[in-house]
């Protein structure tokens, strides 16, 4: 069962650091090099100094920058809070189909590591080595969590609304809004009843991570690396609980955006042979731009009539809705794949189009080689009709999906998801190696 714990985190001092949204960043991997440098410049205490390192495009200094934090701690710029406590973050914000704005919160807390072939704990995505290396590189320099592991816990999210919610109604540390409109408030409590109504009332749900596959899984690889070399040891060690963010996958603030792929640098692409082999798996309607973008605004199954996606050439500025034939025997199709996953228009895109029509590999499309992923469909549209191929439009995955696989085992495409809003880097780290001393030689 999921063992939820309450701990001492570290924070922005807030007589040093008045205006939090200058400190806080992205999670690392939405980052590119100019976000980099954007943030490197908004404040010298920016936590992508020590998420990324102070070199944009190159790898972090990780060492260099568990020594900054340290600094920042003296200096008094980054404060320890006194007593364990659990986090709450509520995050509001508006999508173009909806007139009412979402509102999702978050607790925040230690969470008992559980290997992923068993327990309660389920991933959905695929993780690449390249990640994980980097961010083992992180855990072992700075002995801790700088970013969430976003998860979703199943069942009824008011129960466990009704316990945390007298903390709505205390000051925030935090009040803030971006230039995106998301509006996140911030809290955090040690209230004793309170910390053990969240954690009871959640040890019999499953958690689904979210966001944060590759920290997930390098938090386990390095808390297995610390057991094998601490004389120490004891399972309630800080390196065997990662930091996770719990949110209602219930909650109807809940909101999960498409992720749309741009394909280039393709030798001998022809868009008409393209449709001509997919044409027994799809029926195909030519559409308007002004259909194509209202489906961006409205990106869901119903919208676009089925298990498809839209095609864009920039070449002819062609728009064609492919969707799964009623016809088609997707077990013959892909007897090497599971129910679930068969059905996803990830996998439809990546067996059909990616590997049976243009011939990629796997290990292209997992180095992301010829693709480039875009959330924004206005911005795909752009860089698409600059210097792109292909565009492929997709609709946003379902939860259902999302479970349906998960409990299997088993794991969607890579970027199936897109969570949104994505939670920041900054407000709150997690110090596992607290009162800790560092492993000397091995077991006993």
């Amino acid at each position: 069962m999921p063992d939820i714990r309450p701990f001492q985190g570290i924070r922005y001092n807030p007589e040093k650091i008045p205006d939090l949204s200058l400190v806080v960043a992205p999670p690392y991997d939405v980052i590119d090099p100019g976000q980099h440098q954007q943030l490197l410049e908004k404040d010298p205490f920016n936590v992508v100094r020590l998420i990324l390192g102070s070199s944009p495009g190159q790898p972090g200094d990780y060492a260099a920058g568990a020594a900054l934090m340290e600094r920042w701690l003296k200096e008094g710029v980054l404060i320890r809070d006194d007593a364990p406590c659990l986090y709450l973050i509520e995050h509001t914000f508006t999508l173009p189909w909806k007139k009412e704005p979402f509102r999702r919160w978050a607790v925040v807390g230690r969470v008992r590591l559980e290997p992923l072939e068993s327990g309660r704990i389920f991933a959905h995505e695929r993780t690449h080595s390249g990640p994980k290396e980097d961010r083992l590189r992180l855990i072992r320099a700075f002995r801790g969590n700088l970013s969430q592991v976003f998860s979703l816990f199943d069942g009824d999210h008011q129960s466990i609304r009704s316990v945390i919610d007298p903390i709505f109604s205390r000051t925030p540390l935090a009040d803030m809004q971006d230039q995106n409109g998301i509006r996140r408030r911030f809290w955090h409590f040690s209230d004793p009843d309170i910390i053990q109504g969240f954690s009871s009332r959640l040890s019999h749900r499953n958690l689904y991570i979210a966001d944060g596959h590759h920290r997930y899984e390098t938090a386990l690889a390095y808390s297995r690396e610390m057991a094998a070399s601490d004389p120490d040891f004891s399972p309630d060690k800080g390196y065997n609980f990662v930091m996770m963010a719990m949110v209602g996958m219930n909650d109807p603030g809940l909101a999960i955006l498409p992720i749309h792929r741009l394909l280039q640098g393709l030798e001998n692409f022809h868009f008409e042979k393209v449709l001509s082999d997919l044409s027994p798996v799809f029926s195909m309607t030519e559409l308007s731009r002004e259909d194509a973008l209202a489906f961006g605004s409205d990106p869901s199954h119903a919208f676009l009539g089925g298990r498809g996606f839209i095609l864009y050439e920039p070449a002819s500025r062609r728009f064609v809705k492919l969707i799964l034939r009623e016809d088609v025997d997707l077990e013959k199709r892909m007897p090497d794949v599971s129910g679930p996953i068969r059905k996803l228009e990830a996998t439809l895109a990546e067996r059909f189009l990616l590997m049976e029509s243009l011939g990629m590999t796997t290990g292209q499309i997992s180095r992301q080689e010829h693709i480039a992923y875009y959330q924004d469909l206005t911005e795909a549209l752009t860089n698409a009709d600059r210097s792109g191929q292909l565009l492929l439009i997709m609709p946003s995955s379902d939860l259902d999906d999302l479970v349906a696989v998960t409990r299997n085992r088993e794991r969607m495409p890579q970027k199936s998801t897109f969570f949104y809003p994505k939670l920041l880097s900054g407000l709150v780290l997690n110090d596992h190696g607290f009162g800790d001393p560092p492993p000397q030689g091995g077991r006993p």
